[in-house]
């Protein structure tokens, strides 16, 4: 069934080619930059082959709204940058729901389960073929491929077709899961945390790109928190995995190396899907009809960042890096926070097998973990998503995280419980990379620009994964003590710069709006302009 809406531009379109003369000022910018290839975005092409470009591009509102004050103009315009101004009929938004959302959250489960499969190795007898500090070598060598791979699976991501870019690596990271059951060396399973750490590389860059393509910012931080929420699941799925496979006594095999077999084969079963099922972007979306389309793509326009653009900008790459005052101090919190990640990621078990429980008794222990992980992300990402007061939330993140590494620091390892929900209160820093990947996908325009931050977040995340399981050396077990106090301080140090963040990123929409104040706001074009090229574009805080 046609909606009215759509209705709309077609019959806009035929009156408009009948009175060619009529074409104003902002359209006509659009058709002369238009012939510059380089600065179309992909929604752009798509709006002017279906001559639905001006029905999209058009702000109906604005024409029709004449006797309210410039202050209620900008509210609204304000309310629209986050929460858009144009609804989704429910049926569409439902359908990208069901087809879009579930392949982020599965490919997050596996990339988290996959990766943490070591961690519940340890209690399964991995250990025996290792001495010394060669567990944390092993986490460490995963993060560090990640972050060799990182740069290159961006350009790949940027140049090609991100649904088979993610169906390649997601196949390939399977095998290499699959390859951990025939290692029983040190040597092997180094290689093997090599391969999968290149090829796990492409997960959450090419999730969080994904979400920006198909929501608003407000919808966006509602679904990245349920894709990002699978990183609780994993720890339950990963926790019950290993409890059950713990099990299983063979003499070929081991439990772990069993376990490492069959979530490795249906890793390869999902990357196969992936390339069958995933579109590229709205615009070939297989379960939308054009009119559908045509809508989305109007609904994620106050967005002001675009679907994607297929050609590399070394230009936005080097205004990431010099020019955005906000670049640094993100990649700053993200390494700062995610210290805590890397070390529960990897030592979570180490940790709890010396308040004094048994290795299936600390499996089982990893479940609360997934639970309270879980809740953690989807509370916060849903006030978010309603109030978008994302500076706030995600400072109140860091406080139980300061509380749990002062009482682990404090209780004597004899105290089992009062340790095991100290740690359990950690999580609740760990879980504000969720946050981040909301804010970079909200905070930045220009396609170039927008996938190489969140390359180099995931880089800055990885490298506090390198560093954070190194602080956990045998010569300091049981207690840990100086890896608790590097928790402590690093959870505590992101307060304020949070908070910087958020007051920087307020005083620059301030002086925007100064800029433009008695000026006309132009209408988003699609161009693929940076949010610094962007005067219009506002950041959320």
């Amino acid at each position: 069934m046609t909606s009215p809406d759509l209705e709309k531009v077609y019959s806009k379109t035929s009156s408009e080619e009948n009175t060619k003369g009529a074409t104003n000022i902002s359209s006509s910018s659009v058709d002369d930059t238009s012939s510059n290839e380089e600065n179309i975005d992909v929604a752009l092409r798509f709006l002017k082959d279906t001559n639905a470009k001006d029905f999209v591009l058009d702000d109906d509102q604005d024409t029709l709204i004449t006797d309210v004050s410039e202050d209620a103009k900008k509210s609204r315009r304000d309310r629209a940058i986050f929460y858009g101004a144009c609804d989704l009929p429910k049926n569409v938004l439902r359908r990208l729901d069901t087809f879009i959302l579930p392949f982020l959250c599965v490919t997050y489960l596996l990339m988290f389960l996959d990766k943490a499969l070591l961690n519940y190795a340890a209690a399964m007898g991995i250990n025996d073929h290792l001495k010394g500090n060669e567990f944390s070598n092993l986490s460490t060598i995963f993060s560090a491929s990640y972050i060799f791979m990182e740069p290159f699976v961006t350009f790949l991501i940027q140049r090609f077709p991100i649904s088979k870019v993610m169906a390649v690596f997601i196949t390939c990271w399977g095998i290499s899961l699959t390859c951990h059951a025939a290692c029983k060396s040190y040597a092997s399973l180094m290689i093997v945390r090599t391969l999968l750490g290149m090829f796990e590389s492409s997960s959450a860059v090419g999730c969080i790109a994904i979400s920006g393509m198909y929501y608003t910012k407000a919808e966006q931080s509602a679904r990245i928190g349920f894709w990002a929420t699978q990183a609780g699941t994993g720890y339950v799925v990963g926790g019950l995995i290993s409890f059950g496979f713990q099990h299983y006594h063979g003499k070929s095999f081991t439990s772990w190396q069993i376990m490492f077999l069959v979530v490795g084969l249906v890793t390869v079963a999902f990357g196969i899907l992936t390339y069958l099922y995933l579109p590229d972007n709205v615009t070939n979306a297989w379960f939308l009809n054009q009119e559908e389309k045509v809508l989305v793509v109007k609904h994620i326009r106050d967005n002001q960042t675009g679907l994607e653009n297929k050609k590399f900008k070394k230009a936005q790459v080097k205004e990431l890096l010099l020019h955005d005052k906000l670049t640094w101090p993100m990649l700053f919190i993200t390494a700062a926070s995610q210290i805590s990640t890397g070390a529960i990621g990897t030592f979570s078990v180490t940790i709890t097998r010396t308040f004094g429980f048994d290795s299936k008794e600390t499996a089982l222990l990893q479940l609360p973990i997934g639970v309270i992980t879980a809740m953690i992300i989807i509370i916060t990402t849903q006030m978010i998503a309603r109030w978008g007061q994302i500076t706030l939330v995600t400072t109140s993140m860091y406080i139980p995280a300061i509380i749990g590494s002062i009482v682990m620091l404090c209780l004597p390892l004899s105290n089992k419980i009062g340790n095991l929900l100290a740690l359990y209160l950690i999580y609740s820093g760990s879980c504000t990379i969720t946050n981040i990947y909301i804010w970079n996908s909200c905070n930045t325009s220009g396609y170039s620009k927008r996938i190489f931050r969140n390359a180099i977040t995931i880089i800055a995340y990885n490298v506090a994964a390198i560093v954070a399981p190194q602080m956990f050396r045998a010569n300091s077990a049981p207690r840990y003590v100086p890896a608790k106090i590097a928790l402590l301080v690093t959870q505590a140090v992101c307060v304020p710069v949070q908070l910087y963040i958020g007051y920087i990123s307020k005083k620059e929409n301030e002086k925007r709006d100064k800029e433009q104040e008695g000026q006309s706001v132009e209408k988003y074009q699609f161009l693929d302009l940076t949010d610094i090229e962007n005067r219009n574009f506002r950041y959320i805080y």
